[in-house]
């Protein structure tokens, strides 16, 4: 297991598909070789899901992310102990440049209020 990662994104995607909250992040808008991907889908009947997704790992991992502290410049995730080695990497650096943070920071707000991740937002 890798203890971090940390790479340049070029790309920050903010939307909603079929109720679900998406956040993608790479380094290349068409084939990004290193990107994160998370998800909230909140329904009823499965109750509150937030998944976390890398190029590291081949499938998403649900309710793994322990914190995340969001900068101007960069945004750093940091994994649950007893989830990382299905995530695949303890800590992850996104570093950005140029990038609007705005609608990222809606869609974390959207995603994580409520729940049991604790973040930091200082822009």
């Amino acid at each position: 297991m890798i203890k971090e990662i940390t790479f340049l994104a070029t790309v920050i995607n903010c939307y909603t598909e079929n109720d679900v909250l998406i956040i993608g992040i790479g380094n290349d808008r068409v084939l990004p070789n290193q990107y994160l991907i998370i998800s909230k889908l909140d329904e009823d009947e499965i109750g509150e899901y937030i998944g976390i997704q890398t190029y590291l790992s081949d499938i998403e991992v649900a309710n793994a992310i322990d914190s995340l502290v969001l900068k101007f410049n960069y945004l750093i995730i940091n994994i649950k102990r007893n989830k990382e080695k299905e995530v695949g990497v303890r800590k992850i650096i996104i570093k950005f440049k140029d990038i609007d943070p705005v609608l990222l920071v809606k869609y974390i707000n959207d995603i994580f209020f409520s729940s049991s991740v604790t973040m930091k937002i200082d822009l």
